[in-house]
């Protein structure tokens, strides 16, 4: 009786899988990301209605304007965010092309609304690992503004769909299947030019259809790589809301750590509880103006009573 051993392949080492990744980021680019001001900016879309048109006027504007390889997005409601390769001249028309519509939906739906504000600064990205924080931290935007959604289920952008089977399997109907006027009326203007295989789901085109997802996932090692980029890399993310003037919400898990290492790094603890109130004082002095933690952050971080640091005047 004859047998065959079968071997099975050995997963690569960790240097060979950060060196693939590295040569995916050099065999493209340049890379850029495109963000409007948060903070400057008035509610631009109030329900999920506006929020739909966005979606679709994401994906519209990525089939009229070529030149910008779109990797990953977020739409907020009062500002958007958008990595892509390409040309920043073609970032420049892609976003013009965006405004105008969106003005032209605001009219539409019989809301008077000034855009002046509305403007977009487009930012190089020069290496991997900046890369990487920029698709995590447009990734985590939804979720850490509003608690209520996890990465994998805040509904307008591609986040959802990052090593996500199930999200990126599901569609309702191709774009071509539906009624013309239903066509028209997912981009609210009498061009239906797209194509006719991008998916449709939840009333809006799928990210999966002009969005280059699988690009995106392997600039990272793994799923595991992307998750704890996602969920534990709070320092490079103050760095890259300070360079949009963003403002960046940390949840308490992830302020947690910050506190921990603060302390260790400075009074040789990882417990803060065992501080004294001046290293207290000191610690959420810090954590409120560095990492825009809240008054009950604070109190539950560092355990102290609410009359204490409503005491300090926020």
């Amino acid at each position: 009786m004859n047998t065959m051993s079968v071997s099975a392949a050995r997963p690569l080492r960790f240097q060979d899988r950060e060196q693939q990744c590295e040569i995916l980021f050099r065999s493209h680019g340049p890379y850029y990301h495109l963000c409007t001001p948060g903070e400057a900016t008035l509610a631009l879309f109030e329900d999920e209605a506006d929020f739909r048109f966005a979606m679709n006027l994401v994906a519209y504007c990525k089939s009229r304007v070529p030149g910008v390889h779109v990797i990953t997005f977020v739409i907020m409601r009062t500002h958007l965010h958008l990595v892509f390769s390409g040309a920043p001249e073609a970032a420049a028309a892609w976003f013009a092309l965006f405004r105008k519509h969106l003005m032209r939906y605001y009219q539409s739906t019989g809301r008077v609304r000034d855009l002046k504000g509305f403007q977009a600064s487009v930012l190089p990205i020069d290496n991997l690992a900046f890369l990487r924080n920029t698709i995590a931290y447009v990734n985590r935007n939804g979720y850490v503004a509003h608690p209520e959604y996890s990465p994998y289920s805040y509904p307008w952008g591609a986040n959802r769909f990052y090593f996500n089977p199930d999200a990126q399997a599901r569609w309702d109907r191709l774009f071509r299947d539906l009624r013309v006027m239903d066509q028209r009326a997912l981009f609210r203007c009498h061009d239906v030019d797209y194509p006719g295989d991008a998916v449709v789901v939840d009333g809006f085109i799928s990210p999966m259809s002009f969005c280059d997802i699988a690009f995106g996932e392997r600039l990272f090692r793994d799923s595991r790589h992307y998750f704890y980029q996602v969920s534990r890399n709070v320092e490079a993310y103050q760095d890259i809301a300070k360079l949009l003037g963003d403002s960046v919400i940390y949840t308490d898990d992830e302020l947690f750590l910050v506190v921990r290492q603060l302390c260790r790094d400075r009074y040789g603890t990882a417990r803060p509880e065992s501080l004294s109130m001046d290293a207290k004082m000191d610690l959420a002095r810090e954590l409120h103006f560095e990492y825009k933690a809240s008054g009950k952050q604070v109190q539950r971080l560092l355990r102290l009573e609410e009359r204490t640091v409503a005491a300090l005047g926020w």
